[in-house]
């Protein structure tokens, strides 16, 4: 068994998952460890987690994945991926997704196995979350109507409708939001 690195600033409680050269590594109790470390109550939890979720389930036959293990990597990967310093697993079991810059995008995937970010009222979908980038690299609604083989008066009304989930009414608002929650 590989020993562990400590990290200086531990976690208040909980399990950090990121990944570091490609590989799933985890911070519990201020230790650094490797996926191989995972607890295996804790891949159980996971597992359940992943087999209730249908979404997460499409995700994975999308992709292909189907060996148990790989189907969990995928899994944390998806949606825990990047190092925030907050606890993705906190120690009362509760599960806390991030929707970050995977390098994968677009993916066949996005939407299922990750989670997109939650709006002020409701969540986003992945056309709906196809838009917001499109408005954060302000192109314009008649140019994402163009690209996108929909009328310029479905593109306003999207963006309407996406305005009001997100409580942002400009386009500025709309783009700071792609900034906060990595959709660029």
């Amino acid at each position: 068994m590989k020993k562990s690195t400590t990290i200086p600033e531990a976690m208040i409680a909980g399990i950090e998952f990121f990944l570091l050269n490609g590989e799933i590594q985890f911070v519990e109790d201020g230790h650094q460890r490797l996926f191989c470390e995972l607890d295996v109550a804790l891949a159980a939890r996971l597992r359940d987690v992943m087999d209730n979720d249908p979404k997460v389930l499409k995700g994975l036959e999308i992709l292909g994945i189907k060996d148990p293990i790989e189907q969990i990597k995928q899994f944390i990967h998806c949606q825990f991926g990047d190092f925030t310093k907050q606890a993705d697993i906190t120690s009362d079991g509760i599960l806390n997704t991030e929707y970050w810059e995977c390098g994968n995008r677009p993916c066949s995937a996005d939407g299922l196995l990750c989670k997109f970010p939650a709006a002020v009222h409701g969540s986003i979908t992945n056309r709906e979350a196809e838009l917001i980038r499109e408005v954060a690299h302000d192109h314009s609604n008649k140019m994402i109507a163009n690209t996108s083989h929909r009328s310029k008066f479905t593109v306003d009304t999207q963006l309407k409708h996406i305005s009001r989930k997100l409580g942002c009414y400009t386009r500025a608002g709309i783009a700071s939001f792609a900034g906060q929650n990595n959709l660029l």
